[in-house]
């Protein structure tokens, strides 16, 4: 026998008890990216302040007690960033990260008034002079200058990515794992962000 509450009452459409359409969760957003290579990395391991692997204690390391605007780029140690700069200013050593938005880099890409650049290497052109930076902003006038060369495989690499594109290096006829490493120095680009609508069960 039905219960009183799930006696149905003429007039009124009163689904069954336990049958009472129920919010299901929304789904994750689908964000889809292209894969872009590093447009100038060719001139950036010409640079003498480019040191390549490093991380924050080494580069305090050879800034510690140098004057103000020292600075070296280096490899970023977190794996959303290829590049960081650490730079002495009001007498202590701190680091900012290389953001990228939009094929445009910046130290953040979240405000519109920071300065930003299509290369990494424009965009230290930009903070070498003292007059031109906030006081927040990074002072990158006195560059420590790496004592070595970089390894003839990453001067091929940077040679192979100014010649082609991400999805050319795949095309490319030559072992997975080569294509992987000439990949190495790439960026994601947001292109598209698919939402799915909140459905009723």
């Amino acid at each position: 026998p039905l219960a009183l509450n799930e006696i149905p009452v003429a007039g009124w459409d009163r689904p069954l008890a336990g049958t009472e359409p129920r919010l299901c969760q929304p789904s994750a957003p689908s964000i889809d990216y292209i894969h872009c290579l590093v447009p100038d990395l060719l001139q950036l391991t010409r640079l003498p302040c480019y040191w390549g692997v490093m991380d924050r204690y080494q580069a305090e390391a050879l800034l510690e007690g140098k004057p103000e605007g020292t600075f070296l780029l280096r490899d970023s140690a977190q794996e959303d960033y290829l590049f960081s700069v650490s730079f002495r200013r009001y007498g202590r050593s701190l680091h900012a990260r290389v953001e990228q938005w939009n094929h445009n880099f910046s130290f953040d890409v979240h405000d519109p008034g920071v300065f930003h650049a299509p290369t990494v290497s424009g965009l230290l052109e930009r903070y070498k002079d003292p007059s031109a930076c906030m006081f927040f902003e990074p002072l990158l006038s006195r560059p420590v200058c790496r004592p070595f060369p970089f390894a003839l495989q990453h001067l091929c690499r940077a040679v192979v990515a100014g010649c082609t594109s991400y999805d050319g290096i795949g095309r490319l006829p030559i072992p997975s794992a080569l294509q992987e490493y000439l990949k190495e120095y790439h960026y994601k680009q947001k292109v598209r962000v698919r939402r799915l609508d909140t459905r009723w069960n």
